[in-house]
């Protein structure tokens, strides 16, 4: 099995340097140069086209030039943002839509955003945002939260006392695998 497995290795080893066009007998003293030149060729030669293409793509919209001379303005764009995310974000995120307004609905509704620091799955804000912009809608029918993750829909209940709306929230997370988490 072992030596079968061997000449397996060394036949793809031989295709791999056909195929880089290293017509030369390997040696223990040229070892290291051929496999230096051999993975070379490997990486740059075989990535070159996909690059290649990445770059005219991004040169054909003029967006090359501009993170070239913007590089720390784009920054925000490729790399993680180091604020973290604070309760004014999170709620800034939502379009919140109420009962109407002075209504015993209304009232509770409003109790209800006092305690929402919901989890995101995000601990900062995308550089693009979210699209569609995240909506918060209160409901009554249920003790649970109901999330649409396709629309940014976060659906909570309204609970006139605290203690039982933190309880069905808790409930809810903890038994819900990967919500809360993007």
């Amino acid at each position: 099995f072992i030596q079968t497995m061997f000449f397996y290795a060394v036949a793809q080893a031989a295709s791999l340097i056909s195929l880089a066009g290293q017509n030369v007998r390997i040696t223990l003293e040229n070892k290291q140069e051929t496999a230096l030149d051999l993975a070379h060729w490997y990486v740059l030669q075989r990535t070159r086209a996909p690059f290649e293409r990445f770059r005219d793509g991004l040169t054909s919209l003029g967006v090359l030039d501009a993170l070239q001379n913007y590089p720390v303005q784009s920054k925000c764009l490729f790399v993680k943002a180091e604020k973290a995310l604070t309760a004014n974000d999170v709620e800034n995120l939502f379009q919140i839509i109420h009962s109407e307004r002075g209504s015993n609905a209304f009232q509770a509704e409003c109790r209800t955003m006092d305690v929402l620091v919901f989890f995101t799955g995000c601990d900062s804000i995308p550089a693009l945002g979210f699209s569609p912009k995240p909506s918060l809608e209160f409901i009554t029918c249920s003790r649970f939260p109901v999330a649409n993750t396709c629309e940014n829909i976060l659906r909570i209940p309204v609970h006139a006392v605290y203690t039982s709306f933190r309880s069905d929230m808790d409930f809810a997370i903890r038994n819900s695998p990967g919500f809360g988490r993007a």
